[in-house]
């Protein structure tokens, strides 16, 4: 059975806006099994493309060499405009319009090459970066996704725009152009509503992890999530638990509840570096927490304080006995931050904070977090219900342009 595949064709100015993060899509989707091919115009977006997927199979990258096009086929446009406009008259004069058109405006604005025809059947969609209205793609980059999205209208295959930069500056040429669009927010559907566009066929990607790949702001913490040291897959729920001096069995608590959660998960049990009397805490954690650490159903990591902003980043929870500063920072975050604590009174902590008292809140916490973080939308959750879509309108349609079937 052959691969899903998709096309992303980039420009060099949408790849500085993300800092190269944009091609990561490629990766996270290669990682879900789909076929993500990369095509540009730029050596140097070529470059660093092939850089980043090296040794992935799932990858492709190829450079597209523009045509020059001939100067008697030039000069045959500019003939045709002055035939198709001889008898109009700029209003309220008797000055002929292809007089101050035909070899200024139109002329000028005639490009001097195109790009060879591209065969997108293959594909299940083309993932197309949306421009910006500030910084607009140079005369390469714009008959480059011109001649991409021309062979895709003609070819019935999807157009996906990912919105990069923010709504506004969207060309509402695109609005129309594309069939579907990627947005980071809610709010970004009022401004595609007011051009029209079909609310049925916008995704929000609100897995945090992938949505900074499409993030024209960069943050030295999310970056970590660009290379991690392990590949965390959404399938699973990423548990940081903090250790503590005192409060053992509170610690202890919380890998019981834990352990007594059916679903796919991964624990970091994070050291804090202290000593007790004669003994260490790798002692205590030896003695006291690794039959349950050793029972827990998934992957489990003892690990360093000193990783902690990298782990921060790659969990969906953070548990601890007692409130750090370091539960307010990952709620920042978006991470579930949990104090556990059965004997302590409830207090008000840090916005987004949250006090558990007792086993079955805490595995009910634990359970909602799993199915808010399954009900997030990833780029290979779009391409698999492009996929769907494309089941259920193939024996009708070409394409997939199809409102509501993403529904």
């Amino acid at each position: 059975m052959n691969p899903t595949k998709v096309l992303i064709p980039v420009g060099e100015n949408e790849l500085k806006g993300t800092n190269g993060r944009l091609l990561y899509i490629a990766r996270a989707m290669a990682i879900k099994g789909v076929q993500a091919d990369v095509l540009t115009y730029s050596p140097s977006v070529y470059e660093f493309s092939v850089e980043i997927s090296k040794g992935n199979q799932a990858i492709n990258t190829a450079l597209i060499a523009p045509n020059p096009m001939h100067l008697d086929h030039i000069a045959s446009l500019v003939n045709t405009f002055i035939k198709l406009t001889y008898d109009m008259y700029i209003p309220g004069t008797d000055m002929k319009l292809y007089k101050v058109t035909a070899f200024d405006d139109f002329r000028g604005h005639v490009a001097t090459f195109t790009y060879p025809e591209i065969d997108l059947t293959p594909y299940t969609a083309v993932m197309l970066p949306i421009p910006s209205t500030e910084v607009p793609p140079l005369t390469d980059c714009d008959i480059f996704y011109s001649t991409v999205c021309f062979y895709a209208k003609e070819q019935g295959v999807p157009i996906v725009g990912i919105q990069m930069f923010p709504a506004i500056q969207t060309p509402p040429i695109f609005i129309k152009a594309v069939d579907y669009i990627v947005i980071k927010y809610e709010w970004e559907k009022e401004y595609l509503r007011e051009y029209g566009f079909d609310m049925s066929k916008t995704f929000v990607l609100d897995y945090a992890q992938e949505a900074y790949f499409i993030d024209t702001i960069e943050d030295k913490y999310m970056d970590s999530l660009l290379n991690p040291s392990i590949y965390i897959p959404k399938e699973e729920l990423v548990i940081l638990l903090i250790n503590h001096p005192r409060l053992r069995f509170c610690v202890k608590e919380s890998l019981e509840a834990i352990n007594e959660l059916d679903m796919p998960k991964t624990v970091f049990f994070m050291k804090r570096k202290f000593v007790i009397r004669e003994l260490s805490e790798d002692d205590i954690i030896s003695d006291f927490y690794m039959n349950d650490i050793k029972k827990i159903k998934g992957r489990s990591f003892v690990m360093e304080p000193d990783s902690k902003g990298d782990l921060i980043m790659l969990c969906d929870v953070i548990i601890s006995p007692a409130y750090l500063t370091t539960l307010g920072f990952a709620s920042e975050y978006g991470k579930l931050s949990i104090v556990y604590n059965p004997i302590y009174e409830k207090k008000d902590f840090q916005t987004d904070v949250t006090f558990v008292d007792n086993k079955d809140s805490l595995k009910a916490a634990l359970t909602e977090c799993y199915n808010r973080k399954q009900a997030r939308v990833s780029f290979s959750d779009i391409v698999r219900k492009l996929v769907q879509c494309r089941k259920k309108t193939a024996p009708a349609v070409k394409g997939l342009a199809t409102p509501g079937c993403i529904e």
